[in-house]
């Protein structure tokens, strides 16, 4: 009777650990019907297929995966839509969706947590949209530059508010980990080499890292984090009072055409202004604006722009570099550069002037003097 007893025991044991190491996301598609349906895994650096199913005519779906040992987020696909789904703790979510509103309109069971990634997903496309109608109507003409920087701005600030507060809410949660690294038309929202957001990507990762330590989740965030942490409190190697670039750190990148420029190459003879950006941070576009102002007065004297992107979106990147005048390359590294760690940069814009020798002569702190410092050595 004992061996009977254990032996159910054990049955029961492995019946129950089995489930517990698996979830399921089921639910139905209504008008999409013959269509495939994607399950994809969303990892730190690609996503990937894990599974499909091709709908009936009443649209279920079922799939049923091994659940990892720490949260990891999925997304449904359908054609060129998708809905982001986080796995924690939960162990079955159910969704009900629309193929002509499949991302709008989704009805999504058996998680609080999805339930507010669906509310933050919805906002990020509303604000997309603000932000193409604005684009359309800065190329129409029916607004100056300026009014489409501050829509714009207002715009992103009203859903970064209400992100942050997910965020603060529980650091250690999908949700918060969610908000943090959504992107909107290719802007970054919260940036580690912001002191603010920075301190946001310190409560997720201090949360992450003790929840869980073995997550590359978590190692990406805490990497993130102190990548930002450290350019911001970095202090400058050398003395860059009179030192070559080809003594120094030369820098190799591509423009948008993926032919590489050498600094070093391009530096003699003129006056150039090395600088280190983003084009979809707050304010970007009004610097832009202002270095085009300055570059345009002096470009035939000698002067050159070397501008270093950290956008992490390519595709978006191309977009706004195609239409600068000047040399814009763009360092797929991002934060994680090792040029970012050489020249210690630790605010967005941080610009360098190399006189005609191709010598650093100076590093601009202070934007405002930065044509007083070009007439200076293009004298």
């Amino acid at each position: 009777m004992k061996k009977i007893f254990f032996s159910l025991s054990l049955v029961l044991l492995l019946v129950s650990c089995g489930k517990n190491n698996k979830f399921t996301i089921e639910g139905n598609i209504q008008n999409a019907s013959g269509n495939v349906l994607y399950l994809e895994h969303v990892g730190v650096s690609k996503v990937s297929v894990i599974d499909s199913a091709k709908l009936n005519a009443n649209g279920d779906f079922k799939f049923k995966k091994e659940r990892s040992a720490f949260p990891e987020f999925y997304r449904l696909t359908l054609g060129k839509q998708s809905i982001d789904v986080a796995i924690d703790s939960i162990e079955n979510i159910s969704i009900k969706a629309d193929s002509v509103s499949f991302v709008k309109d989704y009805i999504i069971e058996g998680s609080e947590n999805n339930i507010k990634i669906k509310e933050l997903s919805a906002l990020r496309a509303s604000t997309a949209n603000t932000l193409n109608k604005l684009n359309k109507s800065l190329a129409n003409k029916e607004i100056t530059p300026e009014e489409f920087i501050n829509q714009a701005r207002k715009a992103v600030d009203a859903y970064k508010e209400i992100a942050q507060k997910h965020i603060v809410e529980n650091p250690g949660s999908t949700v918060a980990y969610y908000a943090l690294f959504q992107t909107i038309n290719g802007l970054v929202i919260f940036s580690p080499y912001d002191k603010s957001d920075n301190r946001l990507y310190g409560a997720v990762a201090t949360q992450w890292d003790y929840l869980y330590p073995d997550s590359p989740l978590n190692k990406h965030v805490k990497n993130m984090g102190l990548m930002g942490m450290k350019a911001l409190r970095a202090e400058l190697p050398l003395d860059y009072n009179i030192v070559k670039t080809t003594e120094a750190f030369d820098i190799n990148l591509p423009v948008i055409s993926g032919e590489r420029v050498k600094l070093s190459e391009i530096a003699q003879g003129k006056v150039t202004l090395l600088e280190f950006a983003t084009y979809f941070e707050q304010g970007s576009p009004e610097h832009n604006m202002m270095l085009a102002k300055i570059y345009e007065k002096h470009k035939g004297k000698g002067f050159q722009i070397y501008q270093v992107s950290l956008d992490t979106d390519e595709h978006a990147w191309k977009n706004a570099a195609v239409n600068l005048p000047w040399i814009a390359v763009r360092d797929p590294q991002s934060i994680y550069s090792e040029i970012v760690r050489w020249y210690n940069v630790s605010t967005l814009p941080t610009g360098f002037i190399l006189n005609k020798e191709g010598e650093i002569v100076s590093r601009i702190a202070d934007y405002k003097k930065l044509e007083a410092e070009v007439i200076k050595h293009l004298k």
